[in-house]
């Protein structure tokens, strides 16, 4: 799609890219704000495809694990609103037990057992899970969201005017 309305598509879908990466970083837990990426597809012509990822190999996420981007825009656990409500094992991933301080295991130390700093000694534990940020909404799915209604705006006037442009050119008249 060669036309001025085909351009003008690809901008705006650039331009919405550059947006929702801004207001997704918004959103987003800090730990997350330096790893988010929009790009444009081009699906068929003159269909563009908006991608907002999570660059889940960073270095610097290693300390929250590769699954924490998607939890942190679903939930997780008990507290996902996508998948399977239930909780999940976490083992020690070297060693036989997690140590760790919970006031649980403090307030009924009769039952635990403790290392000589304090922490509670198990070998599992069932997580609940995580509420997603936002307060529980997200923060790709609101960016969408406010990208979806600024766009109804913008494309109506960047359609409108592509379209009276590409008319103004097949009738042999220059634009203003």
């Amino acid at each position: 799609m060669t036309s001025t309305l085909g351009n003008a598509l690809k901008r705006r879908a650039t331009a919405w890219a550059s947006q929702l990466t801004i207001l997704a970083k918004f959103y987003a837990p800090e730990h997350l704000k330096a790893h988010i990426h929009s790009k444009v597809e081009s699906k068929d012509e003159g269909t563009y495809i908006i991608r907002t990822t999570v660059d889940r190999s960073a270095n610097s996420l290693e300390k929250y694990g590769t699954a924490d981007a998607r939890a942190q825009e679903y939930g997780s656990g008990l507290r996902a609103r996508r998948g399977t409500k239930k909780k999940y094992t976490i083992r020690p991933k070297n060693g036989k037990v997690l140590a760790f301080h919970w006031e649980v295991a403090e307030a009924n130390p009769e039952r635990f057992s403790f290392a000589k700093d304090g922490r509670v000694l198990l070998p599992s534990v069932q997580h609940p899970g995580i509420q997603a940020a936002n307060e529980g909404k997200g923060y790709i799915g609101p960016a969408q969201t406010e990208i979806r209604k600024r766009g109804k705006v913008e494309l109506s006037v960047d359609v409108k005017n592509a379209i009276l442009s590409d008319l103004r050119t097949s009738f042999g008249r220059k634009g203003k």
